[in-house]
């Protein structure tokens, strides 16, 4: 890939003062040829000129002389759970715990403070009977060209169901940060009215969570899936 430079429009924030991860993740990764490994190294700032260079094989994304993500090619094995049906998806999202307390409520993917045409408003809730949190994502026509679902998008919704997933699973007291995502979009994604995301935990280890994602079609067609690992804040209001 050749360098080139990128900026984040500030209605794509994720942590406050910072770009969403799933969606950052999603911008590299349209630099990327088969499924794609974004590793965020710093909070990407938004609205700020950042540096696109090839990096090791894959690309890095610069703030001045900071590295703040870097990406490469890698294969994804598919070995998502059976998704919900619609309607179990639709009745997670009442039980959504952020709806009770958030600690970025002007997140892109999943903030209870935005109405905005841009926010996803996915609000992940867990499923009765399954350790998974599922949520239905309603697409705006920002998140859609042509009459597909733009890759960065798909990214940023297969993002906070796996963060929710690893702070309700991983029973962790503390907001959580991206700090790695992998994703595979198997083709083009039709959008449809309505879309079923969900979210899990694989595993603990210390601060570190791991957790998976996936994307369904309202009919439970899979659609993209990612592997995440978390990272809890040692002290509220920080990033490691």
């Amino acid at each position: 890939m050749s360098n080139g430079e990128i900026v984040i429009d500030p209605a794509f924030e994720g942590p406050a003062g910072s770009a969403h991860g799933g969606y950052t993740c999603g911008m590299l990764a349209s630099h990327l040829p088969a499924d794609a490994e974004i590793t965020l190294r710093a909070p990407v700032p938004l609205g700020t000129p950042l540096k696109l260079a090839p990096y090791h094989g894959g690309l890095a994304l610069h703030d001045g002389p900071t590295l703040v993500a870097e990406g490469a090619s890698t294969r994804l094995v598919d070995d998502v759970p059976e998704p919900p049906v619609f309607a179990e998806a639709l009745a997670a999202t009442a039980s959504f715990a952020g709806l009770r307390s958030h600690p970025y409520p002007r997140c892109l993917g999943c903030g209870t403070g935005r109405t905005d045409a841009v926010a996803l408003r996915i609000f992940p809730g867990p499923l009765v009977g399954r350790d998974l949190v599922a949520a239905v994502w309603y697409p705006s026509r920002d998140a859609t060209d042509g009459g597909l679902i733009r890759p960065e998008f798909a990214w940023a919704a297969l993002d906070c169901p796996g963060g929710w997933a690893a702070v309700r699973f991983g029973r962790v007291d503390r907001p959580v940060v991206l700090g790695r995502m992998t994703a595979r979009l198997p083709g083009p994604i039709a959008a449809q009215s309505a879309h079923i995301v969900i979210g899990w935990l694989a595993g603990v280890s210390g601060r570190k969570l791991a957790a998976g994602s996936a994307l369904y079609s309202r009919d439970g067609a899979l659609q993209g899936f990612s592997r995440q690992t978390w990272i809890t804040v040692a002290d509220p209001g920080t990033r490691p």
